[in-house]
């Protein structure tokens, strides 16, 4: 019996991400949106040995609770941008009339959105997104110069996912990768081509999103978090996503993680800060953000990983 404990905890492992923060070291579980995570003594133990601080987790509240938290675990209040889906006439119902007519812009212009093939074709022509332009929404786009060897196996090794594709004159000009996990679906990613903003391709993503979940009859649909971008936020709320209270809990795995904690060394800076400066700030952090990738296109080639 002990055995077959250990195996599970190791298993676990795998999808352990960590992140620094000054001198603490923090673990969470890459999969925590997608299934309940609650740490067993065991688990905890193991992240001990491989030198966590402090293990984090969610609650993921619109499907099950965490019962008999310990007293020793700090709270963070956290959220995610969720929709509860019923059918897509309902949804289409509940959106604004703006949001409806962009759906159907797309629509009248040509685009169709489809359930795409996980194949290497498809690859290819995510990598031509990926690499169109370094900025996006004002910003450093981070994926920009990432190689095909990467974007193809990042989508044949794809489980428990659904691509969506949106083609414009038999060319695809945006995609949706949707991840089905435990009672929730996670949009983990929507990008389209910035030649092509005019088409509202990110509406039309979404609204087949939207099918293909009520089709499969899943109930919760996730689009990240909300509160740390006011244009991204409003998107969202214009298809119907809302801001969903969630707990995060921290454990400390050792004195310096009990001390990490009292210091509130645990929580994002971008948590902290209060909205009206934190929204402020936006423009700064933009600003430098395309100054270094400019930098670094004009002193080098263009880098591939």
């Amino acid at each position: 019996m002990k055995d077959s404990k250990i195996i599970k905890v190791d298993d676990d492992l795998e999808s352990i991400v960590y992140r620094k923060n000054l001198f603490v070291k923090i673990a969470t579980d890459a999969r925590e949106y997608e299934t309940d995570v609650v740490p067993t003594p065991e688990f905890l133990e193991k992240m001990k040995e491989i030198g966590a601080d402090i293990f984090t987790f969610l609650e993921r509240k619109w499907c099950n609770a965490v019962t008999n938290p310990s007293k020793s675990w700090a709270k963070i209040d956290d959220n995610i941008a969720l929709l509860t889906i019923t059918t897509y006439d309902d949804w289409w119902k509940s959106i604004s009339k703006k949001t409806r007519n962009m759906v159907r812009k797309a629509e009248k212009s040509g685009v169709k959105t489809v359930v795409a093939e996980p194949d290497q074709k498809l690859a290819e022509d995510m990598w031509k997104i990926y690499n169109e332009t370094p900025i996006r929404q004002e910003r450093a786009f981070p994926a920009y110069g990432i190689s095909l060897e990467t974007v193809k196996k990042y989508v044949l090794s794809s489980q428990n996912c659904t691509y969506i594709g949106a083609y414009f004159q038999d060319a695809l000009v945006g995609f949706i990768k949707l991840v089905h996990g435990k009672n929730i679906t996670i949009m983990s990613q929507i990008l389209s081509m910035q030649k092509h903003l005019d088409l509202a391709l990110n509406n039309a993503l979404i609204a087949k999103a939207i099918e293909v979940c009520a089709n499969k009859r899943e109930k919760w649909f996730m689009y990240a978090r909300m509160g740390n971008h006011p244009t991204l936020d409003r998107f969202k709320e214009n298809n119907g996503f809302r801001k969903f209270p969630l707990t995060r809990y921290c454990v400390p795995l050792n004195k310096k993680g009990e001390l990490a904690i009292k210091l509130g060394l645990h929580r994002r800076v971008e948590d902290v800060l209060p909205a009206p400066i934190k929204y402020r700030l936006i423009p700064i952090y933009n600003w430098a953000s395309r100054a270094k990738i400019k930098i670094m296109l004009h002193s080098k080639p263009k880098q591939k990983y």
